[in-house]
């Protein structure tokens, strides 16, 4: 008998914590906000520290930082960006970061100095491929001059390391909120997550989309024609005319008679469930 599986390797939430409150470090608050990434912010100077609450910082720890450090929890989806206004705070910063389990660590300095703070952290310690993997000077090379400029080559490189790891988006926030709102109401939607995809198509394995009961719909597995027939689908699937589980293949090629309004050439297969509430049979 053949069998298909498909296995989706879910991360947890990304959050970016960010020692330091100068001028880059508000600026890249404000983009991480714009990104969706919730900001934890640490800095010992109360002014400074309002500034990483008006940029948008989810939380700020006002005082010491190896002290507040300690109640920052590390994960394997915490991405820690250094932005201090001294290398004696930066060390004392990495020192306790080292300490912890995540998934990026950059320092905003110069070369000379980030080849400083890793010797002293070996010195210090840190086993030395420990120390090679702090992303000194931080951000990709955009020749970024501005705080600006210089905040979007720190998040640019954070997205890079992001996206580029081996897992799926999991279940967006707004698709769960969707779906919470559906309990209750006697109607079912219809999850659509694409399980393969061969050729040039606009969104990953994993992606998701929710057909709701009224026709509209939440996620995206791609736009265009492909995502137009499975919202077709999953319409039927509402209605009754169609099985409760369907895996499709769509395809943008010049099969289709509509092909024109396709942006694309690739294919997929994806996964059509219809998800109805379980009764309850307890007396």
């Amino acid at each position: 008998e053949n069998k298909r599986v498909f296995v989706e390797k879910f991360g947890g939430t990304p959050r970016l914590v960010i020692c330091g409150g100068g001028h880059v470090a508000e600026s890249v608050v404000r983009l991480a906000v714009m990104l969706g990434l919730p900001v934890t912010g640490l800095e010992e100077r109360p002014d400074y520290a309002d500034a990483l609450r008006r940029a948008g910082a989810e939380k700020v720890l006002c005082g010491p930082y190896a002290e507040n450090l300690t109640q920052v929890e590390g994960s394997a989806e915490t991405y820690f960006v250094v932005a201090t206004r001294a290398h004696s705070f930066d060390v004392e910063c990495l020192t306790e970061i080292y300490k912890k389990r995540f998934a990026y660590v950059g320092m905003l300095g110069s070369r000379s100095r980030s080849a400083l703070v890793r010797r002293q952290l070996i010195e210090a310690g840190t086993a030395p491929e420990k120390a090679e993997e702090l992303h000194a000077p931080i951000g990709l090379a955009i020749k970024a001059q501005t705080a600006q400029e210089i905040a979007l080559s720190i998040l640019a490189e954070i997205v890079e390391v992001k996206n580029g790891r081996q897992q799926t988006e999991g279940f967006p926030p707004e698709l769960l909120n969707a779906l919470d709102a559906c309990t209750g109401q006697g109607k079912a939607p219809v999850l659509v997550t694409i399980v393969s995809r061969h050729g040039s198509t606009p969104r990953e394995v994993g992606a998701k989309m929710l057909v709701l009961p009224d026709g509209r719909s939440v996620g995206s597995v791609g736009g265009g024609i492909m995502e137009y027939r499975a919202q077709q689908l999953a319409s039927k699937m509402q209605a009754g005319e169609a099985a409760p589980c369907q895996l499709a293949e769509y395809s943008a090629s010049a099969k289709e008679d509509d092909a024109a309004l396709a942006a694309c050439g690739g294919s997929m297969n994806v996964f059509l469930q219809l998800l109805k509430e379980e009764e309850n049979n307890e007396a």
